[in-house]
């Protein structure tokens, strides 16, 4: 983490007024970032994606990157893609777009920037290595501030930014564990809600990803442990987001 992240991210008291007033300052830094046009992977930094959400959520969701129309809403995950998260997330016993609840969850992204459309057409640009190296202390500080129960990673950059690289059909269905600051914290995967990887048009994939919302309602006491798989549709859309 970089050094003046580390110490807004560290600072003292470490009560939840302070680390609320710290992660707006952390915002600010966000915003103003220029990092990846000064290195030449974007021609301009905007829009930025900020975290959104309290830092006592229960959930900190991790997500790639915001999609095209990031600027456009106040909130993330607020199209297509959130139409799908939110029903996701009903079948782990939330409400309706629970992601919007800055009581429940911080949403945030591995790159804070829209990375342009894949050379193809379809779908978003993967960030680049060092694209995500230059944001990862801004993520690093968010870990730092935010008190989650459990993280959910969206998608394969994300889970593999967050516990190593491993094909999805590995890592869904699983809780991972990860150290930051001190602190163990569970991770569950979930396929990226724009459904551009196709992941779940397999009827297997379909039953491990219930299984995976399972388990992130009983971690988040929101479902019973060891109860059966949820029943209801596991959606696909069209349009990127976070």
């Amino acid at each position: 983490m970089d050094d003046d992240l580390t110490r807004l991210a560290c600072a003292e008291p470490d009560d939840e007024a302070s680390r609320t007033e710290r992660m707006a300052r952390l915002q600010g830094h966000v915003f103003g970032c220029a990092r990846c046009v000064a290195g030449g992977f974007l021609e301009v930094a905007h829009p930025v994606a900020r975290g959104k959400g309290s830092v006592r959520a229960a959930m900190l969701i991790v997500g790639q990157a915001p999609g095209a129309a990031g600027h456009t809403h106040e909130k993330p995950f607020s199209g297509t893609a959130g139409k799908t998260l939110s029903a996701w997330l009903q079948i782990a016993g939330l409400p309706p777009w629970a992601h919007h609840d800055p009581e429940l969850a911080f949403v945030t992204a591995v790159t804070r920037c829209f990375p342009g459309k894949a050379p193809g057409g379809k779908g978003d640009r993967v960030p680049s290595g060092p694209e995500i190296i230059l944001c990862q202390p801004y993520l690093e500080a968010e870990f730092a501030l935010v008190r989650p129960r459990v993280v959910v990673a969206l998608g394969r950059l994300a889970a593999t930014r967050l516990v190593g690289p491993a094909p999805l059909g590995e890592l869904i269905g699983q809780v991972r564990e990860i150290e930051r600051d001190g602190r163990t914290l569970p991770v569950i995967t979930l396929p990226h809600p724009s459904g551009v990887s196709r992941w779940l048009n397999l009827p297997a994939n379909r039953e491990q990803h219930l299984a995976a919302l399972r388990l992130l309602g009983e971690l988040l006491g929101t479902l019973p442990v060891d109860s059966p798989n949820p029943v209801g549709a596991v959606g696909r859309s069209e349009q990127g987001g976070m």
